[in-house]
C-alpha cells in the first residue's frame, strides 16, 4: 500500500509537458536564434519550448488547484506513464549519435511503448522492430538524412 499524493490527471500532463519543454529549450540553447529579419536555426525551436513551458505551468496550476484522488488510488507505474513519451524523445536524442538511427528507433520506440497498458512484450519487441526498420529504410535509406545508420565499431 503507498500513500501517494493526490494529483489530478491535468498537473501530470502539465508537469511532462513541463519536462518536454525544458528538455527541448536546453538542447537548443546554444543554437543561434538571430531575429525576425533573420531567423536562425534555433528561434523557432526556442519559442516552441518557450510556449510548451507556458502551457505546462498552466496546466499544472491547474491541476494542483484541482486536485482529484483519481490518480491517487493508481498503480505506482500508471502514474509514470505520461512521463515515458518525452522519455522516449529524450533517449532517442541521446542514443542517436552512438548507436545510430536504426538500433536508436528500436530502442526508443520500445521504451515509448513502455506507455500502452495493453501491449505483450512480445508485441512490444514487435513493434518497436518493426518501426525501427521502416524508420531507417524511410529516413536513413530513402531520404538520405545526414546520420548514421548503424553504430561505427572500432572507430
Amino acid at each position: 500500500m503507498s500513500s501517494a499524493l493526490p494529483i489530478a490527471r491535468e498537473a501530470t500532463a502539465g508537469a511532462a509537458i513541463l519536462l518536454a519543454g525544458g528538455a527541448l529549450l536546453a538542447l537548443t540553447w546554444s543554437y543561434p536564434s538571430g531575429d525576425l529579419s533573420e531567423i536562425g536555426p534555433g528561434l523557432i525551436l526556442q519559442l516552441a519550448s518557450g510556449l510548451l513551458l507556458l502551457l505546462g505551468g498552466l496546466m499544472l496550476g491547474r491541476g494542483i488547484a484541482g486536485r482529484s484522488d483519481e490518480l491517487a488510488r493508481a498503480p505506482v507505474l500508471h502514474r509514470w506513464r505520461p512521463f515515458i513519451i518525452p522519455a522516449a524523445m529524450g533517449v532517442f536524442a541521446v542514443l542517436l549519435p552512438w548507436l545510430g538511427l536504426a538500433l536508436t528507433a528500436a530502442v526508443s520506440s520500445y521504451v515509448a511503448s513502455l506507455a500502452s497498458r495493453e501491449l505483450s512484450q512480445r508485441e512490444r519487441l514487435a513493434c518497436a522492430l518493426l518501426l525501427a526498420a521502416f524508420v531507417t529504410a524511410l529516413f536513413g535509406y530513402g531520404l538520405r538524412l545526414p546520420v548514421a545508420i548503424w553504430p561505427r565499431l572500432g572507430a
